[in-house]
């Protein structure tokens, strides 16, 4: 009779290591009091000696009897006869409750606290460690389930290594945003009426958004913003102190001298920068550093009025 060979489960490949009577190790590296802990022989070792690289979780790393002596004589150890030694990383299953707890931590808390549900969780086998759920993992929900999202996180189980996880997640947050009453263009300043404070639930919005008027009126949005959004702190800037096409007066500094005239700038500026500026009688133009409500030239500096 023919039998059938069928490959075995991950799971159960897992666990061979623990079968094998391989010694669990944590961290970047397998250190001499790893290897004193798993034959007596080696008790005499540094305990903080770097013996060799620590297996990635799932799989084992096997110290052969001919490297152990080598080992061995290295450290002035009489060799005996030292046994093939293995090393693995114990693994465990998600904890839900601490998966819970860490992206609670990521969440606003106080009045802005959300609901949070985990759907579903990472039936990936993990390593002892510090489990993690940045803000910046929550992907924004799928247009087919709205009430959705996948969070990625990860499990820091040494200095240098992480393993990735990941859960779906129904999250519901109130809060209130300015949002946009109609299109607002790029590049132009938003005015009183374009915008309103809005309370809305729904999933947290992971970049900043403005939640105050004093936020957004007056300032420019770097690109457009539909009807009905909300407005990414991110994407706006200050409006600039100087337009082109304004009349600037301007301070002309030579010595003690001083002399007062108008110019119209020739581009936006802002207060502390070099605008150019041009001289409606001469129609030559010139740079002057704006100062407050006027902007100021020293004479011998750039170019003549």
């Amino acid at each position: 009779m023919c039998l059938m060979k069928t490959p075995l489960p991950p799971l159960f490949l897992l666990s061979l290591t623990a079968w094998a009577g391989c010694f669990p190790v944590t961290g970047d590296r397998i250190l001499g009091r790893d290897l004193a802990l798993a034959d007596p022989l080696f008790a005499t070792l540094p305990a903080s000696l770097v013996i060799g690289s620590a297996p990635v979780p799932g799989m084992k790393r096997t110290f052969a009897t001919g490297e152990l002596t080598r080992i061995a004589r290295a450290h002035g150890i009489a060799p005996g006869e030292p046994a093939e030694v293995c090393f693995d990383m114990p693994l465990r299953e998600m904890n839900g409750e601490e998966a819970r707890k860490e992206m609670r931590r990521a969440l606003p808390a106080g009045e802005l606290a959300a609901e949070l549900t985990i759907i579903e969780l990472s039936k990936a086998m993990v390593p002892a460690g510090k489990m993690e759920f940045p803000l910046t993992g929550l992907e924004a929900p799928a247009a087919g389930q709205p009430a959705v999202q996948l969070w990625r996180g990860y499990v820091r189980y040494s200095e240098t290594r992480k393993l990735s996880v990941w859960a779906r997640v129904s999250i519901s947050q109130m809060l209130t945003a300015v949002v946009a009453q109609r299109d607002l263009p790029a590049n132009v300043p938003i005015a009183a009426g374009s915008v309103r404070l809005e309370k809305r639930e729904g999933p947290p919005v992971i970049t900043a958004a403005a939640t105050r008027l004093e936020d957004v009126l007056g300032r420019i949005p770097r690109r457009s913003v539909k009807a009905g959004g909300t407005i990414p702190l991110a994407i706006l800037a200050s409006a600039p102190d100087v337009r082109r096409g304004d009349a600037v007066p301007v301070e002309v500094v030579s010595g003690p001298a001083r002399l007062l005239l108008s110019a119209i700038a020739e581009r936006d500026g802002r207060n502390g920068e070099l605008v150019e500026l041009r001289n409606p009688s001469s129609g030559k133009t010139f740079r002057a550093r704006l100062d407050g409500l006027k902007a100021v030239i020293v004479v011998g500096q750039g170019r003549g009025l």
